[in-house]
Order: structure tokens, then C-alpha cells, then sequence
């Protein structure tokens, strides 16, 4: 049986925390699968949320109060939450909550359910069938949150997930949460969760959405801030800059560019700044040095993690040439053709086929 701590970032939200509370109690003690213990993350509100809480405390043992921080955002609410489950009341799944009731409390018991189907990544979507964001919503936010997930997950790479910029979710502790590095938690506000999110797929989490109705808050204010798109682009930007795919896919390409180079500047120095060659032999030449640009760069560096060495190194050379022979015959034949037909200034033919070399290596 695995310990379920609910992490619920609170701020000004009173009247909210006594309905939550009171809900919570009526739906917990049905969930007998797993433990399930509730952790209130109060930053100093000056409307006495945190009194409430405490209040609270005294009749529900599986309510605890972490307060006595301060406003700092979303976040770091959360980071302070789910640092201090981990340690102080040895969870071993967190879920992300709101304590405004966007989050249906009715819906804990469908995420608790899927840990025991063994997934370590359970996201309350609203963008799969039987999810759905409010109806009283004007159109500037559905738009904005329709378009903004769709754009998240464009950027992020993740078309498998439908849902990226929710907080309603629940996560693995060993293996996953616990090997987090909070300090370096990219964003204090609403983009935390893009972060987290990206880090549980970079490790292999094993996901499920389950939908859910995004319910409208009819008590109290919205905590969402100004500017938030562009801190999730920035969090984004960031996270993708450090992704080792999109590493290896910008020195690829930088390699591929030099050995365009490579193969450009021998061409026009031989064939044509001092013609020491013909044109379909100085690009073979430059072609062939690219081919050995190319797989020395790559194996070194690009794929510096699958570097080939020893007897195999010759093989995978071989291979690599075989591979770029077709476009440098192409090549080749094309210039070949405008030697052979070009007669002159005045031959229109062999300045049309010389002139492929534009073309064919820029």
C-alpha cells in the first residue's frame, strides 16, 4: 500500500480551505487501495488560511500544515511541499492539487487508482475525451489556453501528451521525484510544471492521462500571473537548449555545414580561382574530404556517446562512404556533361550545366 501525499499550495484562500478540507474528509476515507495524507503549503496568508488549517488539523490526522514561508510563487510552493513529503512524511506518490476547486477533489480517487496499474505518471487532463476547461470562460482564455497547450507541446515535442499545461497530477517518488534537484527547478511560478513535467518523460516515467472537467472558481482570486506564456516559452527555450537530442541535432547539423564549406571552398579554389582541376574532379575531390569531415565530426562529437572504435571504425567509414557515393556521382556526371558541351563563351548549354554547381553544392 503506497503513501499518496495531496500537495496544496494555499494564499488567501479561507473560505476555500474550509469547503476543501471538509470535502476531502467525506472522499479520503473512501480510498482504502492506498494512504492518503494531505499537505497544505501556506505562504503567510494575511487572511488566516494557515488558522484555518490548523484548526482543521486537530480533527483530521491525515491533515498537515507546512507554513511560515513566504509568497515567493507557485513553484517554490510546491518545491517547499514536495520536498518536505519526501522527507517528513515519507511519501511516496505526489499530486499536485488546487485549493480553489478547479481540480475536481471528486476525481482524486481516478488518479490514485492508475498507481496500480504501475504507471509513475498520472495527469489529469483536460484535453482528452471526458475532459473539458469551463464554459463561463470568455474566449480570449480558452484561446489562450487551448493555443498555449497546443504550442507547449509543439515545442516540447510531446504529441503523445495531451495535456501539458495542467496541475492536476500525481507522481512517483522513488526513481523519479526523489532524484529531482529542486535548486534547480527552472521556474517559481506557473512553468514549474512544464519543467517537471519534461523531466519525468527525459526519465522514462511511465504515463497515463485520465480526463476531467476543469471547474470554473466562483470563491476567491485567481493566483494566475501576467506574462505567463512567455515565462513557459522561456522554461521551454531552456529545457530544449539542454535536451541531448536537440544538441545532437544542431551539431549535426553544424557538421553537415562544414562539410558543405569544406567541399565549396576546395571546389572554388581548384575549378575555379585557379582551375588546377577540372570542375567534376575538384568536386569529387572536395566531396570526398567532406565525407571524411563529416564522419570524423560526427563520431567525435555529434555521437560522441555511441563513439565507434577499433576494427570497426574502418567498417562504419566504408559504410559511411558508400552511403554519399550516389550524390557525389550526381555530382560528378553533371559537371562532366558541362565540360563536355561547353564550346565556349557563347555555348548556352555548358553555362547552364556549369552553372549547376550553384545548385548542387550551395
Amino acid at each position: 500500500m503506497a503513501k499518496v501525499v495531496i500537495i496544496i499550495p494555499s494564499y488567501n484562500e479561507r473560505e476555500n480551505t474550509v469547503r476543501m478540507i471538509d470535502t476531502l474528509a467525506e472522499i479520503i476515507p473512501k480510498i482504502d487501495s492506498h494512504t492518503v495524507e494531505v499537505l497544505y503549503v501556506d505562504d503567510s496568508s494575511p487572511d488566516g488560511t494557515a488558522d484555518v488549517i490548523k484548526d482543521k488539523i486537530q480533527h483530521y490526522p491525515w491533515l498537515h500544515l507546512l507554513g511560515g514561508g513566504k509568497k515567493q510563487g507557485l513553484g517554490m510552493a510546491y518545491a517547499r511541499g514536495m520536498q518536505y513529503a519526501m522527507k517528513n512524511l515519507q511519501a511516496d506518490y505526489l499530486m499536485e492539487f488546487d485549493s480553489d476547486f478547479q481540480h475536481p477533489p471528486q476525481d482524486i480517487p481516478r488518479l490514485v487508482a492508475q498507481i496500480d496499474r504501475g504507471y509513475d505518471y498520472i495527469i489529469g487532463s483536460r484535453y482528452i475525451p471526458g475532459g473539458s476547461i469551463p464554459r463561463q470562460w470568455g474566449f480570449k482564455r480558452k484561446f489562450l489556453s487551448v493555443v498555449g497547450n497546443l504550442v507547449a507541446r509543439v515545442l516540447l515535442l510531446l504529441p503523445g501528451i495531451h495535456d501539458v499545461t495542467g496541475g492536476f497530477k500525481l507522481a512517483r517518488v522513488k526513481g523519479f521525484m526523489d532524484e529531482f534537484d529542486f535548486e534547480k527547478l527552472l521556474s517559481k511560478s506557473f512553468a514549474y510544471k512544464i519543467h517537471l513535467l519534461f523531466y519525468m518523460v527525459q526519465k522514462g516515467a511511465k504515463i497515463k492521462e485520465v480526463p476531467f472537467k476543469f471547474a470554473h472558481r466562483t470563491q476567491g482570486e485567481s493566483k494566475i500571473i501576467k506574462n505567463e506564456m512567455r515565462e513557459t516559452l522561456r522554461v521551454i527555450f531552456l529545457l530544449q537548449l539542454a535536451n541531448p537530442k536537440i544538441q545532437r541535432f544542431v551539431k549535426f547539423g553544424l557538421v553537415g555545414g562544414t562539410g558543405l564549406g569544406i567541399q565549396t571552398l576546395f571546389f572554388e579554389f581548384t575549378a575555379v580561382f585557379t582551375r588546377l582541376l577540372a570542375p567534376s574532379i575538384a568536386v569529387v575531390i572536395g566531396g570526398e574530404m567532406a565525407i571524411i569531415s563529416n564522419f570524423t565530426l560526427n563520431n567525435l562529437w555529434t555521437f560522441r556517446d555511441y563513439q565507434i572504435t577499433g576494427s570497426k571504425l574502418i567498417f562504419k567509414f566504408i559504410q559511411f562512404n558508400l552511403t554519399s557515393l550516389i550524390a557525389l556521382i550526381i555530382q560528378y556526371v553533371i559537371l562532366r556533361i558541362g565540360e563536355i558541351y561547353k564550346k565556349g563563351p557563347q555555348s548556352e548549354i555548358g553555362k547552364k550545366l556549369w552553372l549547376t554547381k550553384f545548385t548542387v553544392y550551395k
